[in-house]
């Protein structure tokens, strides 16, 4: 029969195997942040006219939405973005979702 003092041992010793592993796989992902970094892509020229997205019967606060949309998504101000064109979709569905469609 085991023993208190062992009891605990083994428990103290498991819990920082754990801990090891969690610290670990922190510091891992860390240095996957600085190996796997995507390098930065010059920005647009501003936005010199909204006018051709407007000229499609898209209303202005939507136009606004999807510009601020995307630049939160890119991560660049809104201002450096260029909307050629906005039209909408045919489907809800994901790309992915078509693959079996065809």
């Amino acid at each position: 029969m085991e023993t208190s003092s062992e009891m605990w041992t083994i428990v103290i010793i498991g819990i920082s195997i754990v801990f090891i592993c969690l610290i670990s796989l922190v510091l891992m992902i860390g240095v996957f942040k600085f190996l796997f970094v995507r390098k930065e892509k010059p920005a647009p020229a501003p936005v010199q006219s909204v006018q051709p997205a407007l000229s499609t019967g898209v209303e202005p606060a939507v136009v606004a939405a999807i510009v601020a949309a995307i630049a939160a998504a890119r991560g660049v101000a809104s201002s450096s973005l260029r909307i050629a064109s906005i039209e909408r979709s045919g489907f809800n569905t994901p790309v992915w979702g078509h693959v079996d469609r065809a």
